[in-house]
């Protein structure tokens, strides 16, 4: 049998072996480790150099950051057409020369390529653009279901009446039932936004980035902005997409109550919330959208006691659990039963579907007349000194369950 040591002497015995053999073992250990790291050292100086250099020319940044330059790349681009009176090769010489040929919009005007309708902003460009309407728009600020539809129509099934289930005795037949199905078509509806830019901002703002998102906010403002009219009460004709308010089944568009008091208002959102349950509506993301005057009506109204109903739930941005957003373009002067009436709208979002192709085609003139809606009239840019930027996007909206939507209409809480 072995004769076992214990852990003492062996750690004794080791040490003796290392003195008897004369060895430097922490001297040895730092020599070999200093090699083993070197070509890592070399690799992280030569990684932190090229992201030292990347940020002071404003690329290399991390993903979010990225982003962020490719949506002001958008931005830029768009002042280059500018100057360049829509010719995207001439964009590319000023580009070039002005911001050198690594910047991030001269890698967007090559990426992209001369259509006969303007300028077709490459993918990954025009995503940067659609991402930031979510903020702006208040329908995909709600997290609608978003797919591509680069071929013109996408038609996706729908699910009109479920299969039944039902119990069934000993030797007895089992029942049958087929699901009843339907077809959404959506078919591409075009948003062309006309953006006016005075040409003083083309010509001493070269250089600026703040300049650069002045351009594309502007640019995606107006195109959020129509958007959501047309996803919220768009009535499907002239090339407009069918929105919500056409969406809803007859049985759930409701009538406010007439008379205005906190139980009665408390009883017509519960009615919204019900008209979807009832259904079967999933409820996995549903949320209200009203107009800015019914919000500020909810987060004022007061209980008997003087406490507010609303208030401390809708400034967290929920309403019976439930977020919601406002815009102005759910109107407050329907004359339903009056005359400054408006709507709210519940939603379960996921049945929510916004088809879109994946590019933005832009296009740039000096000499465009446009309709100014301050004042009503025609008017030429070439006499305003201004340069009138055209973006157009592609998209249509629709919904996979009509009933996941409920509208309460004549609503004039004021």
């Amino acid at each position: 049998m072995a004769k076992q040591i214990t852990r003492e002497k062996a750690q004794e015995l080791f040490l003796s072996m290392l003195k008897g053999a004369n060895v430097d073992l922490a001297a040895m250990v730092e020599e070999r480790l200093k090699k083993a790291l070197e070509p890592l050292e070399a690799r992280l100086k030569e990684q932190q150099t090229t992201r030292f250099n990347d940020i002071m020319r404003g690329h290399g940044r991390g993903d979010g950051e990225d982003r962020k330059a490719k949506s002001a790349a958008v931005g830029r681009m768009v002042r280059l057409l500018a100057m360049a009176k829509g010719d995207h090769e001439k964009a590319i010489v000023y580009a070039t020369k002005m911001f050198g040929a690594e910047d991030m919009a001269v890698k967007a005007l090559s990426a992209g390529q001369a259509d006969a309708g303007g300028f077709l902003v490459a993918p990954e460009f025009s995503a940067e653009v659609i991402e930031l309407l979510r903020p702006m728009s208040v329908v995909r600020r709600m997290n609608p279901t978003t797919l591509p539809m680069d071929q013109g129509a996408l038609s996706i099934p729908k699910l009109t009446g479920g299969a039944t289930a039902a119990y069934t005795g000993e030797g007895q037949n089992i029942g049958s039932s087929q699901q009843t199905t339907g077809m959404l078509d959506l078919v591409w509806k075009k948003l062309a936004a006309l953006v006016p830019i005075s040409n003083d901002l083309l010509r001493f703002s070269t250089v600026s980035p703040n300049a650069d998102a002045v351009v594309r906010d502007d640019i995606v403002s107006a195109m959020a902005l129509r958007e959501d009219l047309a996803f919220i009460r768009g009535d499907g004709l002239t090339g407009t997409p069918k929105g919500l308010r056409n969406w809803a089944p007859a049985a759930n568009v409701l009538t406010v109550n007439a008379t205005v008091n906190l139980a009665n208002i408390t009883v017509d959102l519960g009615t919204l919330v019900l008209a979807l349950e009832n259904a079967d509506v999933r409820m996995i993301r549903p949320g209200w959208l009203m107009a800015p005057r019914t919000k500020h009506f909810l987060m004022t109204i007061r209980d008997g006691n003087g406490n507010f109903a609303f208030r401390e739930e809708m400034l967290a941005g929920n309403l019976w659990g439930f977020p919601f957003a406002t815009t102005t373009q759910i109107p407050i002067n329907l004359a339903v039963t009056g005359t400054a009436e408006s709507e709210i709208y519940m939603t379960d979002f996921v049945d929510a579907v916004i088809a879109e192709a994946s590019e933005i085609v832009i296009d740039a003139s000096p000499n465009a007349a446009y309709f100014d809606s301050a004042s009503s009239a025609v008017v030429s840019s070439f006499s305003r000194d201004e340069t009138v930027i055209r973006a157009i996007s592609r998209h249509d909206f629709g919904m996979r369950h009509d009933a996941s939507v409920a509208v309460l209409s004549d609503v004039d809480w004021v």
